[in-house]
Order: C-alpha cells, then structure tokens, then sequence
C-alpha cells in the first residue's frame, strides 16, 4: 500500500472565531456580492500534501481551511482491498499516495464550518472510479455537512440579476450572496465531475456551472484563459504547472515544486486573472499548487478588488497533526515507492498532477 497520510485524534475543544454578521470570507466588501462574483483562493489537489513525489501541498486540509483557502479539489478512487463503495483520497493511484478516507477529511469540513460561521467553502469532486452520487453524498452526511450543502432549490426564484450574471445554463437559477448563504446555513457548494444525480441535488454537476482552464502547463510555459469546455458562470482559473522528471528510466509529469515561487506571485496570478477579465469572465476559483508560497491570498484580494488582510483562523490550534511546515516547497523523496511509479508506466500512466 503507498503512503497514507494519518491523523491524530482531535483534540475535545477547539478554538472559535466570533461570528461578524458584517464579514463574509474575511472581508465585509464580499457580503453583498453573488457567489459567482467572488474569488476563491483554491488548491489543486488539496489532500495530497507532504513529503511524497506526487504532493502538490505543503499543508494538509486542516491548515489550509484555517490560512484561508476556500476551495478544495479532492480526488475519489477505490482502494484495491476496500470496499467498493467507500471513497478515498488518492493521487493517481492509491499506491502512489493514500490521503485516508473523504469521510474523515470531510469531518473537518464540518469542524471548521461549525467553528467559523461566516465562511462560505466549495469542494471540486474528481471523481476517478467513479462513485455513485449517493456513494458520495454518504460521505457528506456521515460526517455531518448535508445541513450545510447548498442546492439550487436554495436560491430564491426572486432573487434580482447580479450586474456579473449568475445565471447557470442548467438550471436557470441565480446565485445568492455570500451573506444570503451564510444567513440560511447553506455555505458548503459541492461539485463533481461526473455522476450528479437529481437524488442528491446539493452535488452538482460541474459542467453544468463551472468551466476550468487548462491544467496542463509545463514549467516555464505561459499561463492563458481559454476555457476547456462550454462556458459557464464560474470560472476555475488554473494557476500551477508541471515539470517532467525522471525514476527508474521512465519520464514522467509531477507537480513542480521548485516553480511555485515564480508562479505563485502578485503579479502571474494577477495577470492571468486579466486575461480572463478581458474576455469578459471573472476568475472565480484561483487555483494553485504549494498555496503557502508566494502571493496567493494577497492576490484573490486584488482579484476581489479589497484591500489584503490576513484572514486566517485558529481551528484546529492545538491539533498535534495540524501541518506547521515551513514555506518551503517539499521535493522529491523517498516516501513514495519505486516500484509503485514503475507499476504506474506499466499500466499506461504518466501523469501524477
């Protein structure tokens, strides 16, 4: 089995911000703006963290959630000796890197939104297997988060058009305002790649409101904002590259640490984000690797046109497995195995980002 990334457990008590009716993800300027006219610091591949060749964090969940990251990309495979309908958090392959269970990252969801009540935060589901809707939606609701997921059915049909548009091609509905979905609870937006099912209405169907940009930008390549499918209202601007590497004779694409210094600053991500503005589409999900260095918050600011200020919490303080790791990019290492990427090219995998 590849490596597994184990928590401890939680401690009985955890720390809880204050809840200020009058801030909305850390600045009061967002509450009255629609949730597709916000921007969103996001991490690509946000379980897959530490010490391992295919880890595009520094910092686990716990970490990212109390810095301030508000959308998560987690990715569902099936452990070979598991059972079929119960989701893990895998990067390319289970073998490669294990992240543990979906249910047990989600129950920190659930810690962190109890703890902090005016937060809004949105998960992107790749769903690798895939997994039924109502696979995953076991998940949510074993941890405790179907109270907070949204639905379309949540937006009020008399809702005013935003001056950006809100509208999704799929269902005709109008995003509410950040304030709007922390007042009625509903601050925790689920999206999947594949097998949305009107079952469970609060996973919703990627495609049919979200379009990404292109995810396969080599190292010293240009960032662009073509989108990869239909244009929709929310627009995940990818923000990371990946560099070719070598193991055991085989070349090979992983994430590039050693990049993310150059990538991750004011001024790429900024100037990405123009690119989209200037063919009419707001970056709403600013998608990074190794989020803890360079520019990410301070440039979703920008983005969101406020002024930067920390916005980072205290969650999980006190937690022994919370990740307090340096700034400094991880590399690759011994703690993935040789003979797992080996098996990988075997089988016709080359891709570990």
């Amino acid at each position: 089995m590849g490596t597994t990334l184990h928590r401890s457990p939680r401690p009985a008590v955890y720390h809880q911000r204050r809840s200020d009716s009058s801030s909305c993800n850390g600045y009061s300027e967002l509450c009255s703006k629609r949730f597709n006219e916000v921007a969103y610091a996001t991490t690509h591949n946000s379980y897959a963290h530490g010490d391992n060749i295919a880890a595009n964090q520094n910092k686990d969940i716990r970490q990212q959630l109390d810095d301030g990251i508000r959308g998560f990309m987690l990715d569902l495979y099936k452990l070979e000796s598991g059972p079929a309908d119960d989701p893990y958090l895998c990067h390319t392959s289970c073998t490669l890197l294990n992240g543990g269970k979906l249910v047990d990252a989600l129950k920190d969801f659930k810690t962190f939104l109890d703890a902090n009540k005016d937060e809004v935060v949105t998960i992107f589901i790749e769903n690798g297997q895939p997994f039924s809707a109502a696979d995953m939606a076991k998940a949510f609701t074993t941890a405790g988060l179907e109270d907070y997921a949204f639905s379309p059915s949540d937006a009020s049909s008399s809702n005013e058009s935003s001056s950006a548009g809100g509208s999704s091609s799929d269902s005709g509905f109008e995003w509410p305002s950040l304030k709007d979905m922390i007042d009625s609870g509903k601050r925790l937006v689920v999206f999947t790649d594949s097998n949305a099912d009107a079952s469970v209405p609060w996973i919703l169907n990627e495609n049919s409101y979200a379009v990404q940009t292109s995810y396969t930008v080599e190292e010293g390549s240009s960032f662009d904002c073509k989108p990869l499918k239909q244009i929709q209202p929310l627009w995940v601007m990818n923000h990371f590259v990946f560099t070719n590497y070598t193991v055991l004779g085989f070349n090979f694409e992983r994430p590039s640490p050693n990049s993310a210094g150059s990538v991750n600053t004011l001024k790429s991500i900024v100037d990405q984000s123009k690119l989209c503005s200037n063919d009419g589409h707001f970056a709403n999900f600013v998608t990074v690797d190794y989020y803890d260095v360079g520019d990410t918050f301070k440039a979703v600011a920008e983005i969101n046109g406020v002024s930067y200020k920390s916005t980072a919490v205290d969650t999980f303080a006190g937690d022994s497995n919370s990740d307090t790791t340096s700034a400094a990019p991880a590399g690759p290492s011994a703690a993935f195995s040789l003979a797992a990427v080996a098996a990988l090219f075997s089988a016709g995998s080359a891709l570990l980002w």
